[in-house]
């Protein structure tokens, strides 16, 4: 990923959060780390799929466990 198109999803992230923040009245709260884990299916093999990890640069390595333990108890029933 382009350091272009890196920044460009971690703004989004940030306008994502802060947008949310206003409409609920929270208190400040600001972008820190992120993480997309993303999914692509080859166009010439349909049986098989690409996964694709991106996140900012400077999370450490118990930072992304941590963001994905917490993923995961979003989606578990």
């Amino acid at each position: 990923m382009s350091e272009a198109t890196k920044r460009a999803v971690q703004d989004a992230i940030a306008a994502h959060i802060a947008d949310e923040n206003q409409t609920e009245g929270n208190s400040t709260e600001y972008l820190t780390d992120w993480q997309v884990i993303a999914a692509a299916v080859i166009a010439d093999d349909v049986d098989h799929t690409s996964y694709w990890f991106l996140s900012n640069d400077s999370i450490p390595y118990h930072s992304q466990l941590g963001l994905m333990h917490r993923g995961l108890q979003y989606i578990e029933p």
